[in-house]
């Protein structure tokens, strides 16, 4: 089969060609929470204030676990992208069309569920009475469009495996562009607060999935719409085994936050909280960096699996492993060279009080991606090569016991201001788990010293 005929995800890249195919992804993840970043700061914070700041960290959860269910249903990515190494497209896209009608049915029920019962899930959630009327407001029109944020989510993730990861950051600048937009109109023009918050999410939310609907019923995708697959369950579980790291990652991000929720309100007050809201935020946008560079290298690996060709493997290990490094030489610089002026944009007349704050934590987190990125480039390339017990085993140790174990013990040990040392102490401890697994693993995948496959050529 020719270059021009080849699948895209299924092309030989040099390190120049997988950046640049990987950037699209990259910028859209980096763009996308850096706009909804900015757009809290700018609309929210100043406009609303510190404790409508607050209430967006108190039901920050709520958001992930909306981000764990799409994410756990898009590692049908992997499996359809496998498929197409295997020149399986028609199966490939009926099971492409199963797994989306099933993320519309979920995100239907999760919210119905958040109607029903979004009272307990403010008290779950530790809203102090200040906090409890702004956050309230926001979820009372989250509830109606949850399901859109849910279905739209677990549709761009499928852009890479379609052939046209451009396509994932042209819908991320649609999506948040509108966001901003219609948040300027709501809550600055209109001045309805938390509520204005919440339409222009919506809003925002619907012209993403359209815009995917578009795109998959056309002719130019590699992968769309077709007859959904039969096996609806079968589809849904391998989906889902590749899934299951960046469940685990999203759903220990919302319990994590929880949990620093709990100890900030008790070790500190709203302001604290507020501050660290922003400071989180500005981190999740990078951290969300790598996430981007890992989804789009991930179909890589898993059309090389499906081909069985080890050279290739090997060249994709090394690309990765340099391209991460680039990723996290450039987040340091580019957070330490940005840490004053984003606490500047931050701090409004309305919060002025937490600027001194803000910048201290700006200045100790980026030392914890010199950690994140390479835990995150081993657990996701050992998810797309579907070795999902060593995948699973690092999300779990770095985003559940590190990152939980440091947010709890270290406040305690220091005071409050030992949650800002939290991130990078548990990505430090992470990495140790990180080097074991790659380790015993060396003989399986091609990367070790002898050259071995042997889960790849057997």
């Amino acid at each position: 089969m020719s270059q021009k005929e080849t699948k895209t995800i299924g092309r030989d890249y040099s390190l120049f060609g997988l950046i640049r195919f990987a950037l699209p992804a990259i910028a859209n993840e980096f763009i996308f929470n850096l706009l909804y970043t900015l757009d809290d700061g700018l609309f929210i914070t100043r406009y609303v204030g510190t404790t409508a700041e607050s209430a967006f960290s108190i039901i920050f959860p709520v958001f992930m676990m909306h981000n764990a269910i799409s994410a756990l249903l898009s590692g049908g990515a992997v499996s359809v992208a496998r498929k197409m190494g295997e020149k399986k497209d028609e199966e490939a896209s009926s099971d492409f069309t199963a797994i989306i009608l099933s993320a519309l049915g979920i995100g239907l029920f999760i919210s119905l569920f958040e109607y029903v019962f979004k009272e307990q899930i403010l008290k779950l959630l530790g809203c102090s009475d200040v906090i409890y009327p702004y956050a309230k407001s926001f979820l009372n029109i989250n509830c109606y469009y949850a399901f859109l944020s849910i279905w739209g989510s677990v549709m761009v993730r499928f852009y890479v495996s379609a052939g046209s990861p451009k396509m994932e950051l042209f819908s991320t600048i649609m999506n948040v562009g509108s966001n901003l937009l219609f948040d300027w109109f709501f809550v600055v023009h209109k001045g309805i607060g938390m509520v204005g918050a919440a339409y222009a999410n919506l809003i925002a939310n619907a012209i993403q999935v359209i815009i995917a609907l578009i795109f998959y019923s056309g002719k130019k995708c590699e992968v769309g719409f077709a007859r959904p697959s039969k096996d609806l369950f079968a589809v849904l579980k391998e989906g889902c085994r590749y899934g299951l790291p960046a469940f685990f990652s999203s759903v220990s991000v919302g319990v994590g936050s929880l949990i620093a929720n709990y100890a900030i309100l008790y070790f500190g007050d709203e302001n604290y909280l507020a501050a660290y809201t922003i400071v989180n935020n500005i981190s999740f946008t990078f951290m969300a960096g790598y996430f981007g560079l890992f989804s789009a290298t991930g179909p890589l690996l898993s059309y090389a699996l499906g081909e069985r060709n080890v050279p290739k493997l090997q060249r994709l290990y090394k690309q990765i492993v340099i391209a991460t490094s680039l990723l996290v030489a450039f987040s340091i610089i580019l957070f330490l060279v940005l840490c004053d002026p984003i606490a500047i944009l931050f701090t409004g007349k309305a919060a002025a009080n937490i600027k001194d704050l803000i910048v201290y934590g700006l200045r100790i987190c980026p030392y914890g991606f010199l950690f994140f990125g390479y835990n995150i480039a081993a657990r996701m390339s050992f998810s797309a090569l579907g070795n999902f017990k060593a995948s699973s085993f690092i999300t779990i140790m770095q985003e559940i016991v590190f990152s939980n174990l440091t947010i709890i013990l270290l406040p305690l040990l220091f005071g409050i201001k030992g949650i800002w040392f939290a991130f990078l102490s548990g990505n430090a401890l992470a990495l140790f788990v990180t080097l074991y697994v790659i380790y015993v693993n060396r003989d399986n995948y091609g990367y070790g010293k002898d050259g071995l496959a042997l889960k790849v050529t057997q």
